[in-house]
């Protein structure tokens, strides 16, 4: 069968990567219901742990309370970037030096927003549905990045693993997503508006006959 998105690349993860990807999208849709139980009046936060060094050097692995699969530091950071986690860095002696911000998830009202606005996966030829989409930072969270629907638009978990290395660019412009494909897929590299919404351009005026 074929993807339905063009950047979906051969899943070479592990048997532990699998687990650990099927328990994290498991938390991010119970962390979304507004009935999930709250401690302290907060919603639980994710823990992802790895060490300073390797997230310095972009390698290594990071680690899930209650996960055995390991994390490469990549998908570390598509977590923070989809937002709701909270970095916890480690020092050369085990101890923790630094316990980042909770990242918040974009609201239910932001991602209706979102799923109005593009929807579904912005890339170009993919036709996964907003539900099955991952909130993007297009200014990354670690830039200073915010997590509005200005700075957001939907993507594929397929093109999220993948839009450092395959060559698509995202802008936002006046509040909507412009896309400009890598050179295989748009030889020119021209900017063109992305979304799949079908009202995002008015219908010409009906010339009625007399």
């Amino acid at each position: 069968m074929f993807s339905p998105c063009p950047q979906e690349p051969g899943d070479i993860r592990s048997i532990g990567e699998k687990q650990a990807g099927i328990l994290r999208a498991v938390f991010e849709a119970a962390a979304r219901q507004p009935a999930t139980p709250t401690m302290g009046g907060a919603a639980p936060t994710v823990l992802v742990h790895i060490h300073i060094n390797d997230l310095l050097a972009g390698r290594g692995a990071g680690w899930i309370d209650g996960i055995d699969g390991p994390l490469t530091v990549k998908q570390v950071d598509e977590l923070v970037c989809a937002g709701g986690y909270q970095p916890v860095l480690f020092g050369h002696q085990g101890q923790v030096v630094h316990l980042g911000d909770t990242n918040r998830f974009f609201t239910n009202s932001q991602r209706r927003a979102l799923a109005a606005r593009d929807g579904g996966c912005v890339i170009p030829g993919c036709t996964v549905p907003p539900h099955l989409t991952q909130a993007h930072h297009v200014i990354p969270w670690n830039k200073g990045g915010l997590t509005n629907i200005d700075n957001a638009v939907l993507i594929c978990n397929a093109a999220h693993a993948s839009i450092e290395t395959s060559g698509w660019d995202i802008d936002m412009r006046h509040g909507r997503p412009w896309v400009r494909g890598p050179l295989i897929f748009d030889p020119t590299q021209t900017w063109r508006p992305a979304g799949q919404n079908r009202a995002a351009t008015p219908a010409e005026k009906p010339r009625w006959e007399k």
